[in-house]
């Protein structure tokens, strides 16, 4: 049910994302570079903890063309919280973590555009390192502590598939956006309870063409 308020939060956001951008952006959006800032939740299930809602900030880029885009982006999520990994007999044991940056590249569609609103959605993949993992239970057995160790080794980064949706509503250079993200439950990896996702609000600004434009 948490995860249900937070979806519906971030869509409430980027409800509200009409009314900013009524007014005609007067910078041309094809061809162009944005370049962004943006703060947001993610929420992530693990085998030990369900539905927890973690911070993160991060920046993004757009290289636009008329009705698609690459998409870059960079994030930093703040936890603290627990995990397990399963040794060779099955056994599990307890793992700390904390922390968790993202790097995702994406191609985007935007198909339509309503005024200076141009909704927008994406596929791609984001390579996902947890930046501190410890063990917390101790094997009985000594000689299974190399093989634990290599496991929580293994499982602390992942490269997952995304996929995002959008709206993005221009006032001149100045682009306000809001999206989210979805990551399915990735095999192996610690953020693995269930599907991962992530909702964003931030603000882009348009460099200018990306493009060599002949004089």
């Amino acid at each position: 049910m948490r995860t249900v308020r937070w979806m519906t939060s971030g869509l409430a956001l980027v409800a509200l994302l009409p009314a900013v951008g009524a007014a005609q952006s007067n910078r041309p959006f094809q061809d162009s570079w944005f370049w962004g800032a943006k703060a947001g939740l993610m929420t992530f299930s693990t085998t030990t903890v369900s539905n927890h809602v973690a911070p993160s900030i991060g920046f993004d880029m757009i290289v636009t063309r008329s009705k698609g885009g690459l998409y870059v982006s960079g994030e930093q999520d703040f936890f603290n919280t627990t995990s397990s990994v399963t040794d060779n007999q099955g056994n599990n044991y307890r793992v700390a973590m904390k922390d968790m940056r993202r790097y995702s590249a994406a191609a985007l569609a935007f198909p339509v555009q309503w005024g200076g609103l141009r909704p927008y959605g994406g596929v791609g993949f984001s390579m996902n390192l947890i930046q501190q993992v410890g063990q917390i239970d101790q094997p009985a057995d000594p000689l299974s502590e190399p093989a634990i160790s290599g496991q929580l080794q293994n499982d602390r980064d992942r490269i997952s598939f995304m996929a995002l949706a959008g709206l993005q509503a221009s006032i001149r250079r100045f682009s306000l956006f809001g999206q989210v993200t979805y990551m399915p439950t990735a095999a192996n990896f610690l953020l693995n309870g269930r599907a991962t996702y992530m909702i964003e609000g931030g603000i882009r600004y348009n460099f200018g063409t990306s493009i060599d434009r002949p004089e």
